[in-house]
């Protein structure tokens, strides 16, 4: 049975810090909790309930807490090994940690997501069931709340996170009215917050399709009358799929996008869906990453980011103890895309992106995180990886953001496999400066203009009443 992760928190009163079952937006089925998935949450509840009554506090509330948070990081490095930098003192002293990080570290998300009003729960495929197969245990779920709409999404995006700027995404899957949120209300989204924040926190993807009729119009559109920041793909849309090499289909709208000044082009690659593929094809054919290096060499001029790092799909059950990769490493697609950089180092226009992957991965088995970042920093570099949470799906992204500061590849796995231990400078470069030069944002000046917007302050106001973080993810898991 599917459920909402937020319903199955309100009915288990397990609003934990951190996701412990991998959590779906709809792209994949969701997967049974594991069994070291369970021990943490487990373990995480059991420290809530004694550390909470030491503290006089509920259980809610102390997992509410920075405590509530290091106590997570504490029962993962118990249950899968030391992957995670926390120490117990962080549990009863909120600054024991939080003073070594980074003052006005810029932290910029480049996958970000809500949904349009009109749509009640996540239902991003509901409508699209019946012709496309896809998720049809959805075709009868009830209406939710709002939790997936623009309100909700400022709340965890930028007040409950340190997320600095964002990037408002989509998702290009069946016919354009069937679009979870097409591009005029990702704009409205963008121009709303900046309006009310009084400086630029936020950038607008426009949704691209080569495949429709009036493709280049529509684009020029959406680039002069809309002002969107950069373009979104998905060229596996089962309603249209196509290849990035297509001479006949792609190039034409690549060559569009350099003449309108729309550099900066993103893919969802990998996490197929399901499709017709030609005769002799692979099953994922579209999805696949095996067509990059061709239109990254033929547009040297256009940035290719890949976002999901075009990792094929996620472990669905694990015995206990087990990771799911194989002695060799190997992570299907990501591995053949970081062999490709490896093969043609003039590949300098194509990045990688973490959303989504960088969370499972990290919430199943932190040994998967560290071959995906360690695979990642060999092929692309820490200068061409980017920072994307896939969030709210996954809810607020400050677990996300938490993670990746206090994770470090093991060393047993940076002996065996010679991945490098990844630096703070490193991870600074991921979180936000690597996205800042590609779409020409001044750090600097955001850095000054930051502490004294609007935004700040009413975040500020937000804190001093009382911050309530959801501790929650908005979709789907297996009751």
């Amino acid at each position: 049975m599917w459920i909402r992760k937020n319903r199955k928190d309100r009915l288990t009163d397990k609003n934990l810090p951190l996701p412990t079952q991998v959590v779906s937006n709809e792209e994949f089925y969701p997967m049974p909790q594991t069994l070291d998935q369970k021990a943490v949450e487990d373990l995480i509840l059991s420290m809530a309930d004694e550390y909470g009554r030491k503290l006089g506090m509920t259980r809610r509330q102390f997992l509410a807490t920075s405590g509530g948070m290091a106590a997570a990081f504490l029962a993962m490095n118990k249950v899968h090994g030391e992957a995670f930098r926390v120490s117990q003192a962080e549990i009863t002293e909120p600054g024991a940690f939080a003073e070594q990080w980074p003052k006005d570290q810029f932290i910029f998300d480049v996958q970000t997501h809500h949904v349009k009003d009109s749509i009640k729960g996540p239902a991003m495929f509901r409508k699209m069931t019946g012709k496309l197969g896809l998720n049809p245990e959805l075709a009868g779920v009830s209406p939710g709340d709002d939790s997936l709409h623009r309100a909700n999404y400022y709340k965890e995006i930028f007040y409950d996170s340190d997320t600095v700027m964002a990037m408002i995404t989509g998702a290009v899957i069946g016919h354009k009215e069937h679009f979870a949120l097409p591009t005029d209300e990702m704009v409205k989204t963008r121009d709303l917050l900046n309006e009310a924040a009084g400086s630029q926190r936020m950038l607008s993807h426009g949704l691209g399709d080569p495949t429709l009729d009036g493709a280049l119009d529509d684009l020029e559109y959406q680039v002069k009358e809309l002002g969107i920041d950069a373009v979104k793909f998905y060229p596996g849309n089962p309603t249209g799929p196509w290849r990035l090499d297509d001479e006949e289909i792609a190039y034409p709208y690549f060559e569009k996008c350099q003449e309108l000044g729309m550099k900066n082009l993103s893919f969802h690659k990998g996490l197929p869906l399901p499709g017709k593929v030609p005769e002799g094809k692979p099953k994922g054919y579209y999805w696949m990453p095996d067509d990059i290096p061709t239109v990254a060499k033929a547009f040297p001029d256009l940035n290719f980011i890949i976002y999901h790092s075009a990792m094929e799909n996620m472990v669905a059950t694990l015995p206990p103890g087990k990771s799911g990769i194989g002695d060799d490493g190997y992570i299907a697609w990501t591995t053949d895309l970081v062999k490709s950089m490896k093969e043609d180092p003039s590949l300098t226009n194509v990045y990688a992106e973490l959303g989504t992957v960088f969370a499972f991965s990290v919430v199943t088995h932190p040994e998967i995180a560290a071959h995906l970042l360690g695979q990642l920093h060999d092929g692309f570099g820490a200068e061409r990886i980017l920072w994307g949470t896939d969030c709210i799906w996954w809810g607020s992204p400050q677990w996300l953001i938490e993670a990746y500061r206090r994770f470090q590849i093991p060393e047993q796995l940076r002996d065996q496999f010679g991945y490098k231990e990844i630096t703070e400078r490193e991870k600074e470069i991921i979180f936000g400066l690597n996205a800042a030069g590609l779409y020409d944002i001044d750090v600097d000046a955001v850095r000054k203009a930051v502490p004294g917007d609007k935004l700040t302050a009413m975040k500020a106001a937000y804190r001093e009443e009382g911050p309530e973080p959801s501790n929650t993810a908005y979709g789907w898991v297996l009751a």
